[in-house]
């Protein structure tokens, strides 16, 4: 879907939900937003525990007894008859969840579509904005509430659309970002070199399964390709938060630093990173010549690095 197609639509959301005030009976603050919310799940998560308790075992009964019809022929049609009812009973619970189910959703969504653009919690569009033109974020920005408008949320939005973005192409602009210990990283390291810049998503690499393979790859890079610096940074706000990444993704031996600035950091907003792991390359001469969502080991290592 093109971005000028959605603008319409925008504003009609807009107009709708930015109302001058809210009826006393309605929701009325973020906290009783997200209390509902959590509360639907509570409810939805119930709903598929009744599922699971009344519906599978009717039917693990029934496949049980057509198996065992097979191995029976002389009272096949007697176990056959009595598998059809169980699975029949099994059905017959499905109808009433599966309208729980759906209105619990619909409930889900009417809440969303409604409030989407006046809690702060909930306020979509910073991590929606590539879905968007400027100028309707533009618009959507001027029509959120003071207090959406000075949360962190409000304010990297407006800092996006003050400032010319970095693309492929341009030259690599650095950015004050520091260790564990405060230290700024100096980035004279990266004159001469290619850079392999890793921003945050960490888990997104390994699934929880096997964290040490992030490191261990970074280490393949140095090895094979000795120009190659790795600069991993961190989206996080706090220097133990740092430091607990460091050591669950075993990369104690590489430069691995943070803005501690959350979505007001520079890679979210002038380098317009989203999807994570965003990495970037960097070549010798400082020029940005490649971003991509996720690592691309066949481009990073065959057309980056050179690896043979």
């Amino acid at each position: 879907m093109k971005t000028n197609n959605l603008l319409p639509l925008v504003l009609v959301l807009a107009g709708a939900f930015f109302a001058s005030s809210l009826p006393a009976q309605e929701i009325t603050s973020n906290a009783a937003y997200r209390a509902r919310m959590d509360s639907l799940s509570s409810a939805f998560s119930a709903v598929v525990n009744e599922w699971n308790e009344a519906i599978p075992p009717h039917f693990r009964k029934a496949m049980q007894l057509e198996k065992e019809a097979e191995a029976h022929p002389e009272i096949k049609d007697s176990l056959l008859a009595i598998a059809a009812e169980e699975r029949k009973t099994g059905e017959a619970f499905m109808p009433a969840l599966q309208e729980k189910m759906d209105n619990n959703q619909a409930e889900r969504q009417a809440l969303m579509d409604k409030y989407a653009l006046i809690f702060e919690d909930a306020f979509p569009f910073f991590a929606m904005r590539k879905q968007f033109s400027k100028d309707s974020l533009a618009i959507l920005l001027s029509k959120a509430s003071s207090e959406i408008q000075e949360s962190e949320t409000g304010k990297a939005l407006r800092l996006y659309l003050e400032n010319p973005q970095i693309v492929e192409g341009d030259r690599f602009q650095t950015f004050p970002c520091y260790d564990v210990e405060g230290n700024s990283f100096d980035w004279e390291l990266i004159k001469g070199k290619k850079v392999f810049l890793v921003h945050d998503g960490l888990w997104c690499m390994t699934h929880g399964q096997d964290n040490s393979l992030f490191g261990k790859y970074l280490r393949h890079l140095s090895e094979a390709a000795p120009n190659c610096l790795p600069l991993v940074v961190v989206n996080c706000t706090a220097p133990e938060d740092l430091k607990a990444s460091i050591e669950e993704y075993g990369l104690q031996d590489f430069h691995v630093v943070s803005e501690f600035k959350k979505d007001l950091g520079t890679l979210n907003v002038i380098y317009n990173d989203q999807t994570t792991p965003t990495c970037h390359h960097i070549d010798e001469q400082g020029i940005l010549v490649k971003t991509t969502e996720g690592i691309d080991p066949d481009y990073l290592e065959k057309e980056f690095l050179k690896i043979k």
